[in-house]
């Protein structure tokens, strides 16, 4: 073969070989800013390397996180690559915190061809186990061995690990919604609210025959649609939009001649309070009444009662003004906690099964109530609600929903209640696109947890206390970052 054509070959031969990953292949366009201040953001992602083995050396700087270099994985050919873990933290507000975790690398060659002594490769070989050329030596024959044979071949480089930002987003942002009962926190005194004419829903100026009005069909509600059904709904606390597609789905229920009880998780106390409301006009002095009451004056606000629970309550006044059959329930209690509270929960949907055979019981209720099967994470032994229902015909859809931002509370370091902005992830078969239409998609057979479908809600947005001065959340908080026009999407997690 000519000398030409040799070259043209191995040209053909370079140009299918893979491509570099370029920089917008491994950085984000955007950056996912964390509802958590930095100092516990930064807390979870040192304990993610720790589960990973790593080990820390001291910054300067206390929002960075610094890896030793890893031991070599080749020991005694003196060609290796040492991996050590960056992490820089930005804190975007006391509550809301930037995390990027960069992998730095690092590749040595061994250069022994002169080499023939059999005890020096000996030496050679525990020297490489027992350190790496990052660490001090243990004495100036080990370092006089260690540059003798290692030659830099490449700079140190580093590219951001979107696996493991994506893990540390999800052990962020996917954990159970906590409830505050009463009992288990020393209450604060909170100052009361402040009011003004722009707060109060506006239902009641409206025509009652239009606001009873059900909207698009629900795609997949239909087929589940009979007397007798228990259709519990599991959600996120703390989103507008899990609140608005279940208010839409015992809308439709309802227009489909069946009659409904939409259960709340409300304690029972509340009851009286809400049937009043129920039967009013809905006018602001209607409002008022309904939120005098304990539950939604609590210094801790987890998302049971937000805002957009209060629109579902004024939902269903309007219904039932427009004539559909539809009861609200408040099913809950404050007074036990852990699986007696479940228990409690479940004695009393049982006992309406009992009288009302042919009513469909739409129950809302935080994920955890509404598994089949038993024990939890933090209790082995715990008992949810759905696992005790005696229901004929009973069916639990998990929320499906897209990345977003909900109203939670949760535990700081310090053990203490915190309610704000929570960010929301969904994991795996309950991640979605935003911009979809509300629909139901059942599986196959029912998943470990009891699970018999999916109700799709939308990207999450937060709903605040309902007692807020605020009706409406910030923006979304997304930080545009530096890149080339036309980049590609931020990573969905």
């Amino acid at each position: 073969m000519h000398a030409r054509g040799w070259m043209l070959w191995c040209l053909l031969l370079i140009g299918c070989a893979h491509r570099p990953l370029a920089p917008e292949d491994v950085t984000p366009q955007f950056e996912h800013v964390f509802q958590k201040p930095l100092e516990e953001a930064l807390a979870t992602t040192r304990a993610l390397l720790v589960e990973r083995g790593m080990q820390f050396e001291e910054t300067a700087d206390p929002n960075q996180v610094l890896t030793t270099w890893s031991r070599p994985g080749n020991v005694g050919t003196g060609n290796n690559r040492y991996t050590r873990y960056l992490v820089t933290g930005i804190a975007v507000s006391p509550r809301q915190s930037v995390v990027r975790i960069f992998r730095m690398s690092f590749d040595v060659m061994g250069n022994d061809v002169n080499e023939r002594n059999v005890w020096w490769k000996v030496l050679r070989e525990f020297d490489e186990a027992a350190s790496n050329p990052f660490e001090k030596p243990l004495d100036a024959f080990a370092s006089q061995r260690r540059q003798s044979r290692i030659e830099l071949r490449t700079p140190m480089r580093g590219i951001r690990d979107m696996d493991l930002e994506r893990e540390l987003t999800l052990r962020l942002e996917s954990s159970p919604s906590l409830e505050v009962v009463s009992g288990n926190v020393k209450q604060d005194p909170r100052p009361m609210p402040v009011r003004d004419s722009d707060f109060y829903l506006t239902r009641w100026k409206e025509d009652g025959a239009e606001t009873g009005k059900c909207g698009a069909v629900i795609r997949g509600l239909p087929a589940l649609m009979s007397p007798g059904l228990t259709l519990l709904v599991g959600e996120q606390l703390g989103s507008r939009e899990a609140p608005e597609v279940v208010g839409e789905l015992v809308c439709q229920v309802a227009e489909a001649g069946l009659p409904v009880a939409l259960g709340l998780s409300l304690p029972r106390t509340e009851q009286e309070r809400v049937n009043r409301y129920l039967a009013s006009a809905g006018a602001p002095s209607d409002q008022d009444a309904l939120l005098e009451g304990r539950f939604w004056q609590r210094p801790y606000q987890d998302g049971r009662s937000s805002r957009a629970i209060m629109d579902l309550i004024d939902r269903v006044r309007a219904m039932r003004m427009a004539g559909l059959s539809v009861s609200l329930v408040a099913y809950d209690t404050d007074l036990a906690h852990g699986s007696e509270r479940d228990a409690q929960q479940a004695a009393f949907w049982n006992q309406r099964r009992t009288e009302q055979k042919h009513e469909v019981h739409v129950v809302l209720a935080g994920n955890t109530h509404t598994r089949t099967v038993t024990g939890a994470d933090w209790d082995k032994s715990f008992t949810p609600m759905a696992h005790l229902l005696k229901a004929p015909r009973l069916v639990v859809l998990e929320m499906s929903y897209a990345q977003g931002t909900r109203w939670g509370c949760d535990l700081n370091r310090d053990g203490k209640i915190q309610c704000g902005f929570v960010g929301a992830t969904p994991v795996g078969r309950l991640a979605a696109l935003p911009g979809l239409s509300p629909y139901i998609d059942l599986f196959d057979k029912p998943t470990s947890e009891g699970a018999h479908g999916l109700l799709y809600v939308g990207q999450l947005s937060p709903s605040l206390p309902a007692i807020s001065q605020h009706k409406e959340a910030p923006p979304p908080s997304n930080i545009p970052t530096p890149g080339p026009p036309g980049g590609k999407k931020p990573p969905m997690f």
